[in-house]
């Protein structure tokens, strides 16, 4: 059952209720509100008196696109000429709640992408929904409540709409005492005075009623000062400190921003930076206090930064941190799944899906004791379902991603059919879950894409260097037991790799990975290169949408790399012109070579062969005997030149002329 709360700008009359566990509750807040320039954008609301209890509340930010008044996304810009900006930039928006007195907290915040409307990803109509885990803001959201968009923006182009999931049920654990502690913008490097004579030592009191407490900060880097760009794109740290004794230090820091995604964007979306993505949300830091800080006992926290001196003063962090004091846990073994990874057709695991293989949860530990096994069941709706029991450990409060067993009944999926998978926590540590609520999660999803006859061609194409360096990439091709199967890694600008494989039918995935995180061409920054995949009996090119990517132009503009999952159907051996040849194949790859010559062989009765290495004239250079379906061959004592390889069996024979390049 679903209750739907509408902002307004009066009090709302609510109906008496009765608690029903599992029942949501929606409040409706920001609908479609244009985000025009830096701001804020309130909104009153009415919530809930708080007389029911929700296990879980989530706040929900639906960042869109409207249209700008004269704006042509083929000619943005300020220049002469040129149409100004909309939704072309990378903006901080802060979600936050009012507090009656005239104080905020803030409950979340995220970055705005690069969203030109000539993207593939985000065209005019794009919009996503970014959610966070606002449960513990409980104490705040009853009533009559202000919510704000900060939006800290200088063009328009984005809408905000906000709504909240009120989830009712028990809560893990009650919160009996919220401190706001530092909220605003705070010059880093500055001159006139550290960040540190800003965001000084507090004095506080564990409520009485408080068993554990807990420091959420949302931290976030800006401005670009000399010498060192800080502090969006310098990597500092600062230290949580109780009673002037560091309990943590953390790296204000994001590393991963070439793994987005939402990518390819129209800017900088791979460039790491001070804590946040573009087009992400911001990743909360929490610290849990010290087991020594008791029940009403006095106590200071604070956070120092790491010294900084800058040149022009431009360097500032964003900073919301207040302090959580918690009752005690409710449940001894309670586990929760928070979220379906794989398989799924949310956009936010895009880079992850879709599969054919090893589906993946995220659980959390909502109890007081580890979780050392979890009972599952899980399986496409409508199939029957399969039971697995994993083993590790998840500690009190903790999360962990748990990779289920591959389902070969999602190979047998027709391609693009819509389809629904669940997953259910049925036992916990060999007992029962005390809170079956949240024990229950599916997600619609698209089965991975199939391709026919299992012989293939792939053609990586080197970039230029990036800065001085060698733009490294590395492929591989693993079954569904995590075996590599076929791998090359790309080491020599500029150069063009070609491996041809074989494949039987079953699951496959296919990673490729780069060193420096640009993909294979960004912009024209370097020279451009790309990764592609053939069939080698149609020579038709297979569609790989994570580096297609919708235009020649952003072709392997993919940041950190893809994952492909994939299904081999109708396998067949054919020789290397593509004729097919019945039950045996010998790929030689890469060809031509540098250091080592690899051999494949795909057959249903591996033999003994003889395998030879000849020069132009015959002369035999090198010989091994071998039953092994895959042979290194080592080059590095043989000069460049054209050289001959045989590879013979009683009832088989196979030459191949094989060129060493360096």
């Amino acid at each position: 059952m679903k209750k739907l709360y509408l902002a307004t700008l009066f009090c709302l009359t609510l109906a008496s209720v009765s608690a029903n566990p599992g029942d949501t509750t929606i409040v409706q807040a920001h609908k479609g509100t244009q985000l025009s320039w830096y701001n804020n954008y309130d909104t009153t609301v009415t919530f809930p008196d708080g007389s029911l209890s929700y296990r879980k509340i989530i706040m929900e930010f639906t960042l869109g696109k409207y249209a700008c008044p004269g704006y042509n996304p083929n000619n943005p810009g300020e220049g002469q000429g040129q149409t100004g900006w909309c939704a072309d930039w990378d903006y901080d928006i802060h979600l936050i709640a009012c507090i009656p007195g005239g104080d905020t907290l803030e409950l979340g915040r995220l970055i705005t992408p690069y969203a030109n409307s000539n993207f593939p990803r985000t065209p005019a109509s794009w919009q996503h929904a970014y959610q966070f885990d606002v449960t513990d803001y409980y104490p705040l959201l009853k009533g009559n409540v202000t919510l704000r968009i900060q939006y800290a923006g200088y063009s328009g182009g984005f809408t905000g709409s906000l709504r909240f999931y009120m989830i009712e049920g028990t809560r893990a654990r009650d919160v009996v005492g919220i401190r706001n502690l530092w909220q605003g913008s705070f010059p880093y490097g500055n001159s006139a005075g550290s960040i540190d004579t800003k965001i000084t030592p507090q004095t506080l009191t564990m409520p009485e009623a408080a068993s554990t407490a807990a420091m959420k900060v949302l931290i976030t880097g800006h401005g670009g000062d000399k010498p060192e760009n800080c502090a969006e794109f310098c990597k500092k740290w600062y230290q949580f400190k109780v009673n002037n004794t560091m309990v943590k230090q953390q790296d204000i820091w994001r590393d991963d921003c070439g793994s987005n995604f939402l990518y390819p964007q129209s800017g900088t979306w791979v460039y790491d930076r001070g804590n946040w993505c573009p087009g992400d949300l911001v990743h909360e830091h929490i610290f849990e206090l010290p087991s020594t800080i008791t029940s009403g006992s006095t106590f200071t926290t604070d956070l120092d930064f790491q010294p900084y001196a800058s040149g022009d003063n431009s360097a500032l962090y964003k900073i919301a941190a207040a302090l959580f004091f918690y009752g005690p846990i409710k449940h001894t073994l309670d586990a929760g799944i928070e979220d379906i990874i794989s398989p799924s057709n949310n956009e936010t695991h895009y880079r992850s899906n879709p599969v054919c293989g090893q589906p993946t949860i995220k659980v959390k530990n909502y109890g007081s004791s580890a979780i050392n096994n979890l009972q599952l069941e899980y399986g496409v709706a409508g199939q029957t379902l399969s039971n697995y029991t994993w083993t590790g450990h998840i500690a009190s409060l903790d999360e962990a991603m748990v990779t289920l067993p591959s389902l070969p009944t999602m190979n047998n999926l027709t391609a693009g059919q819509l389809s629904t998978y669940e997953v259910k926590i049925i036992g916990v540590n060999n007992n029962k879950d005390e809170d079956s609520l949240n024990n229950f999660r599916s997600a619609s999803f698209v089965p991975a894409p199939k391709w026919e006859g299992g012989n293939f061609r792939i053609d990586l194409k080197m970039s230029g260097n990036i800065e001085g360096n060698v733009n490294e990439l590395n492929w591989t091709i693993k079954n569904m037991a995590d075996s590599v199967l076929f791998e090359r890694k790309g080491t020599e600008s500029a150069k063009l790799y070609q491996d041809e494989i074989h494949l039987e039918d079953g699951c496959y995935k296919l990673e490729v990975a780069t060193n420096i995180g640009r993909g294979l061409n960004f912009f024209g920054f370097f020279g451009k290169g790309y990764f592609r995949i053939s069939d080698r009996k149609t020579q038709k090119k297979i569609a790989l949408p994570k580096t297609d990517l919708g235009s020649s132009s952003l072709e392997a503009n993919f940041g950190n790399g893809f994952i492909q999952y994939f299904t081999v159907q109708n396998a067949e051996v054919l020789d290397i012109n593509g004729i097919q040849k019945g039950a045996r194949q010998v790929a030689v790859y890469p060809n031509p070579a540098q250091d080592q010559l690899y051999l494949s062989v795909a057959t249903d009765r591996p033999e003994q062969a003889n395998i030879r290495l000849f020069n132009v004239i015959g002369q035999e250079l090198w010989h091994t005997r071998s039953q092994k379906t895959e042979v290194t061959i080592p080059l590095q004592i043989f000069a460049n030149g054209i050289y001959y390889l045989e590879y013979k069996t009683n009832d088989y024979s196979h030459s191949e002329k094989i060129v060493i390049s360096r």
